[in-house]
């Protein structure tokens, strides 16, 4: 008997219930108050069980609504995408809400694979949403010693949400490996798994995007139909025109890119969205930002502060973008004070420490401060590009490159200024 194959009666599948368990048939026929051989001649198809006896072995096995009949497992796989729909549209509760009712489908992995396996993809993508990473790993690890009976299905989604799985963990290259992967299958078994391309192709988009390999993402990009986040609201379509401007930006397209985000801008006002809100400030920031206009970005950060909640991620990128830009165009003096009483307020927050020791080092090498010039070097080396390249930030790591450059230049230190060269070069290749 495959339990993969869906085809099962539901007398083989108490069978393979009850061989699990180490359960005989002489304990079900005292279950039934039957006899040992009228179980034999059921199990064996010559019998079928009462619906009665159905309602009890169904309680006794945990699956007490859980698909045993043909018709009930197309309608529980229906219940299973529409809870995978909950979680991709970010409706925790709702999806947390769904679950408590599908759960004991688990109890089924004996006797069909097919739906256990599918929940258990879907509930690893409900933990990645939640930014419980490591348990989704633990059930992607469980699952991976299957895969070789898994469905084309099956294998689509292991792939795609390993390839998130590493996304949450910042790993966009071993990303992009498992979502090349996911398109792959997708692309083998036209019509048999229920998933957009878009979806896949928006993925792979994020990964390029945050691996600076522009020309790839927006070849992905331009695969997503335009009907999909055109003067659309949800976060999905203004992260997907996000991700193009990022893009063009960075590519020197500065006018397409300001005429995208100032409609996401838009639409986000409209709906009170405020990550979004900041999200599209804090881009139009960097757009000035790469196009030398120094004192518009710095406008922009300072909105986008504004819509960002302190002490998170977003907030922190938006602090340090705006003190670099002010660097470009501030007295260095009154800049390091104001960035000291900053630093106080902040005192003991992870999320800020390396932003405002970058800053602070860089103002000491503009100033070519002697006395702190192999600290300043030391920490931007050692902890500054480092950070930046695990990060994905690699435009910010070479920001620190050429910061370094110009100071070995500035102070005959050639071979330094060499290194700091190969440097900006391995960042450059990487980005191809």
């Amino acid at each position: 008997m495959n339990p993969n194959n869906g085809t099962l009666s539901i007398a083989q599948k108490f069978k393979l219930l009850r061989e699990s368990k180490g359960i005989t048939q002489a304990d079900i026929a005292e279950l039934l108050s039957t006899n040992q051989g009228k179980i034999s001649r059921i199990e064996q198809g010559k019998e079928e069980y009462a619906d009665f006896d159905v309602k009890t072995l169904r309680k006794r096995f945990d699956v007490v609504g859980m698909p045993l009949e043909v018709g009930e497992r197309k309608d529980f796989r229906v219940k299973l995408y529409h809870w995978r729909n909950l979680i991709r549209n970010r409706q925790i509760n709702e999806a947390k809400e769904l679950q408590d009712k599908i759960k004991n489908i688990a109890n089924l992995k004996p006797c069909d694979f097919d739906l256990y396996t599918l929940y258990r993809l879907f509930e690893a993508l409900l933990y990645i949403a939640e930014n419980n990473v490591f348990t989704a790993g633990d059930i992607l690890d469980d699952l991976k010693p299957t895969i070789d009976i898994m469905t084309p299905e099956h294998k689509y989604y292991f792939d795609f949400h390993m390839g998130s799985f590493y996304v949450a963990g910042g790993g966009f290259e071993k990303a992009l490996e498992y979502y090349r992967k996911a398109l792959a299958t997708k692309k083998a078994n036209k019509g048999i798994i229920p998933d957009s391309e878009e979806r896949i192709c928006h993925n792979i988009a994020l990964c390029y995007t945050d691996l600076e390999q522009l020309s790839r993402a927006i070849m992905f990009l331009a695969k997503i139909p335009e009907a999909t986040y055109e003067n659309n609201t949800t976060t999905y379509s203004m992260g997907i025109d996000i991700m193009r401007a990022i893009n063009y930006y960075k590519i020197g397209e500065y006018e397409e890119a300001e005429e995208i985000l100032n409609d996401c801008l838009s639409r986000a006002k409209s709906v009170d969205n405020e990550l979004y809100i900041g999200l599209s400030l804090q881009n139009l920031g960097k757009l000035h930002k790469y196009s030398k206009n120094w004192g518009k970005a710095t406008e922009y950060f300072d909105k986008a502060l504004n819509h960002f909640e302190k002490n998170t991620y977003y907030h922190a990128w938006a602090l340090y973008y705006k003190f670099r830009c002010m660097i470009e165009t501030t007295k260095l003096n009154a800049l390091e004070r104001e960035l000291i009483d900053i630093a106080e307020s902040l005192e003991g927050n992870d999320n800020y420490t390396i932003f405002l020791e970058t800053l602070r080092y860089t103002i000491y090498l503009n100033r070519n401060m002697s006395r702190y010039n192999v600290t300043a070097v030391e920490y931007i080396e050692t902890v500054s590009i480092p950070y930046f390249i695990k990060t994905s930030n690699r435009l910010d790591a070479l920001e620190c490159y050429k910061l370094l450059e110009r100071h070995f230049i500035r102070n005959k230190q050639q071979k330094k200024s060499l290194e700091a060269n190969r440097g900006m070069l391995e960042i450059h290749e990487r980005m191809v």
